[in-house]
């Protein structure tokens, strides 16, 4: 693990050079680029009406506001809840979820929101790291801005949490070479210190992804999931989630 981390430090310190050709794309892209809007409707999202009840709350980025879809009921929570409900059907369980998410934000910033929330939940789920890349947040910023957010949500409940990959950004199609390649070692680089700290803490659990990025997939930004986008997402990682949720009574 160690030589690894050390590997990755490495790697980045000798692309930066490769950085510098990569600002006139970056410019080029901040002002160009197709800016989509949050998506609409309700926070709060209920699906079923069992009497038992499993409630989450999600925080993240602009793919928990919903960007890349019209309406809140297309994206990533709200296909959660749905994909929650369906395999927990047996169990006549209905799934809520509280959505807490900003366009552009950065996790420290996240942490002011999720320092607001009082209401307690059954699990929270934490979706970050685009902005985090794109904006060069320092390791270590990170590293004490994901330990922060733990403490905040252990401090009352010691409920899981569950931190989603973050993106590969070397695959994004709305991003250009060289640029797309030296963001997409740094996702892997907050990748990589996501994991080791998910793997440090009790209650705390990393949950993998696959990136679709055929067409259908993709919003016509080219940076944001579309609605089937969203709901194969859901799909992916709602069963890693219910068998840690599971493993944990």
């Amino acid at each position: 693990m160690l030589y690894r981390r050390v590997l990755l430090q490495l790697c980045w310190y000798l692309i930066t050079p490769l950085f510098l050709l990569c600002i006139p794309q970056a410019l080029h892209i901040k002002k160009t680029a197709l800016r989509l809007p949050e998506a609409k409707g309700d926070h709060t999202v209920t699906i079923g009406a069992n009497e038992k009840r499993l409630k989450f709350n999600h925080y993240g980025e602009s793919t928990v506001a919903g960007v890349g879809v019209e309406l809140l009921k297309d994206a990533l929570s709200a296909q959660l809840c749905q994909t929650l409900t369906s395999e927990l059907q047996a169990q006549n369980t209905r799934v809520q979820c509280h959505i807490t998410g900003q366009n552009g934000i950065r996790f420290h910033e996240l942490n002011s929101l999720i320092a607001q929330q009082k209401e307690p939940a059954d699990f929270t789920i934490i979706t970050m790291g685009v902005n985090d890349t794109t904006g060069f947040t320092s390791v270590k910023r990170w590293q004490q801005s994901i330990l922060q957010s733990i403490t905040l949500l252990q401090q009352n409940r010691p409920a899981p949490i569950f931190f989603t990959q973050v993106p590969p950004m070397a695959q994004f199609p709305a991003l250009p070479a060289p640029l797309r390649y030296v963001l997409g070692l740094r996702a892997y680089l907050l990748n990589f210190e996501l994991q080791r700290i998910c793997a440090q803490h009790k209650h705390c659990h990393y949950i993998g992804s696959k990136l679709l990025v055929e067409k259908d997939m993709m919003a016509k930004d080219g940076y944001h999931p579309s609605a089937l986008g969203y709901a194969a997402w859901a799909k992916q990682i709602t069963p890693q989630i219910l068998k840690i949720l599971q493993c944990s009574k």
